[in-house]
């Protein structure tokens, strides 16, 4: 179903959210700044499950996705920074009563691009990535640009320390042939202190979500449109010395309505559980 073809990114769309050593007392400024030439590799763990109830029967589907890529940085684009992405890996499966579809994008796999961040994480130019489109089997058309809105967790403006608290305002549109999908959130994060992650001494930043989703979807001459209210938690690590995420998690729950426009008119309530994990991987 193409409703799951941009399963991959919503995590991401919910997860909105250096060089001074830990031992400071002070506050610590966070900027990103990969090394130069020294790549870096991200695995993305995806998992959705979606429960409908349809005229009083309940129905399960379940969507597991994976992105693999090793991300390195190439030089700077004025005060910003320009990152080397070569995909890896790229699949996605989904079951359903009516079997299971989906697979790996081999197609995908080698392409090499590049983006801009800001040294905040903020996307400047990911135009690149749109350019990159493929098929995932029983989910349609897409591009990499889904995957890369918001795919570095933004780091706060103002120095922190320890126990700070700061918000943001995020609204995320992403469009397809096939598929569209506004993002609308209120993100509250804490800085929770430093940990270490991997043998990486990190900063730890958590966040609660709310906020309301769109989708509308066109699927084997069938028109859908998902919404509803989120709620969800996150948190991510932050390498102090290297200046990159080591570690994003992102967990939320949407309930909310599936409209059928077409061929004929039906509503039904949805339940949508997203869990995603995105680290470094040697």
């Amino acid at each position: 179903m193409l409703l799951f073809a941009c399963s991959m990114s919503l995590s991401v769309c919910l997860a909105q959210q250096s060089a001074v050593s830990t031992s400071t007392s002070g506050p610590v400024k966070l900027v990103y700044k990969y090394p130069v030439g020294q790549p870096v590799r991200y695995m993305n763990v995806n998992k959705v499950v979606q429960t409908m109830d349809i005229m009083g029967q309940s129905m399960q589907v379940n969507v597991n996705s994976v992105f693999g890529c090793t991300i390195k940085a190439v030089g700077m684009a004025d005060e910003n920074m320009k990152l080397e992405v070569i995909v890896d890996t790229i699949g996605q499966n989904t079951e359903s009563p009516m079997g299971s579809t989906g697979g790996a994008v081999k197609e995908v796999q080698g392409k090499v691009f590049t983006i801009v961040i800001s040294p905040l994480g903020k996307d400047v130019d990911i135009t690149e990535a749109e350019k990159i489109v493929y098929n995932v089997e029983g989910s349609g058309e897409s591009n990499l640009s889904e995957t890369f809105i918001n795919y570095f967790p933004e780091l706060p403006e103002n120095p922190v320390k320890a126990g700070d608290t700061w918000s943001s305002n995020d609204s995320v549109t992403t469009s397809t042939t096939s598929m569209s999908m506004k993002n609308v959130a209120i993100s509250a994060y804490k800085f929770e202190g430093f940990e270490t992650v991997g043998g990486v001494e990190c900063a730890k930043i958590s966040s609660v979500m709310t906020g309301n989703r769109v989708m509308s979807i066109h699927s084997n001459e069938t028109d859908f449109v998902l919404k509803g209210p989120f709620t969800g938690t996150a948190e991510f690590f932050f390498s102090v010395r290297d200046g990159y995420f080591i570690r994003q998690v992102v967990n939320s729950r949407m309930t909310g309505n599936m409209d059928m426009t077409y061929p004929e008119a039906m509503t039904f309530p949805v339940v949508m559980e997203i869990n995603s994990i995105n680290e470094v991987i040697k």
